[in-house]
């Protein structure tokens, strides 16, 4: 009769576990860094504040080839406006600040978008709703997305338009893409001093 409850026991367990494994995917395939490219740019409502974006971002898909939705998490995400005064990274308290889903034509929506910014009033936190944008590619092959979305500066008082197009780097200057990520996503960890959020 023991015999028989234990075995009832691990079904029960091993059933709860292929359960939990089916809900949460393996994040297996990995895609970037991407550059930012021309037009990626900040444009505010009244053209006093228009720049270049520079930056690059990594993303992570469940599965390829897209032949269903798929969950889509973006890990990595560095944007710096030309001249530097501002810079946007993901928010690092969360464990996935970036994460929506990809449908099978590359079209993707990530519900809310948590990003850390500074700016010269100094840091601040932002939630971005309903980002969406493209993934393009072929297969298992992605090579790049694009994106725009709004949010509202109070350094300038107003709303700036964020786009974003990112693709795969050249080969002589993927290495400094990936040590920037690197570097910038550091800096954005460590705690700030002297400075009011």
């Amino acid at each position: 009769m023991e015999r028989r409850r234990c075995g009832s026991k691990l079904a029960v367990a091993a059933a709860a576990a292929w359960a939990l494994g089916w809900a949460a995917p393996a994040w297996a395939v990995s895609f970037g860094p991407f550059a930012f490219v021309a037009p990626s740019g900040v444009a505010s409502e009244s053209g006093v504040y228009d720049r270049a974006l520079g930056g690059a971002l990594t993303l992570d898909v469940a599965a390829v080839p897209l032949t269903s939705p798929q969950e889509l998490r973006v890990t990595e995400l560095v944007a710096v406006t030309e001249g530097g005064e501002l810079q946007l990274t993901l928010d690092p308290t969360l464990l996935s600040p970036a994460l929506g889903v990809v449908q099978p034509d590359g079209s993707f929506l990530i519900p809310t978008l948590f990003l850390r910014g500074d700016g010269p009033s100094g840091p601040f936190d932002l939630a971005v709703p309903n980002v969406a944008g493209t993934l393009f590619g072929s297969g298992a092959s992605l090579v790049g997305l694009t994106t725009s979305f709004s949010v509202f500066s109070t350094d300038v008082n107003e709303t700036l338009q964020i786009t974003v197009y990112a693709g795969v780097p050249e080969p002589g200057t993927a290495l400094l893409v990936t040590l920037g990520i690197g570097a910038f996503a550091s800096a954005a960890r460590r705690p700030r001093t002297g400075r009011n959020a």
